[in-house]
């Protein structure tokens, strides 16, 4: 019984931290308007953002962002492990 509930609480955290990068690359380009950011943001240069959860278990995502359209694209996904 332990194990299921330490298991659903660890799919809690993880479908946190998801929401919250995809909160943040989906404002990318006005985050000053969000409420509270939930992101560690990171420039990569030529219009590339490394945009990680600040919420454990940490995930990282690569986007980026199109000069003309302001849309960001996912280039990658990874879960941080300190």
């Amino acid at each position: 019984m332990t194990e299921i509930k330490t298991i659903e609480q660890a799919q809690k955290y993880f479908f946190n931290a998801e929401k919250a990068v995809l909160e943040c690359e989906q404002n990318i380009t006005h985050l000053a308007d969000l409420n509270e950011n939930a992101c560690f943001i990171q420039s990569a240069g030529k219009h590339r953002w490394l945009i990680s959860s600040k919420e454990k278990p940490a995930i990282q995502i690569g986007v980026v962002i199109d000069e003309k359209t302001g849309a960001a694209t996912r280039i990658n996904w990874r879960q941080v492990f300190e």
